[in-house]
């Protein structure tokens, strides 16, 4: 199984995710942790707060990826 925030994939699964070749090259679970390492600043910042956000059951507004009380990058 692989194990995500979104609960658990089947291998199987996890083998019929077909992305499209002109959008994107690969298909990767990876730890919070890895993500600013494997995207763009701004997207790592939305993936982010999208995580936080589903941990707390809430919803959150971003502009450029952080609260609009922060500082714009």
């Amino acid at each position: 199984m692989y194990l995500f925030d979104g609960g658990e994939l089947a291998p199987e699964a996890v083998e019929d995710i077909r992305p499209q070749a002109e959008e994107l090259k690969s298909v990767a679970f990876v730890a919070p942790s890895e993500v600013a390492d494997r995207t763009i600043p701004r997207l790592a910042r939305r993936i982010l707060a999208a995580i936080d956000a589903r941990a707390a059951s809430a919803p959150v507004y971003l502009e450029h990826g952080q609260a609009p009380s922060d500082v714009a990058a």
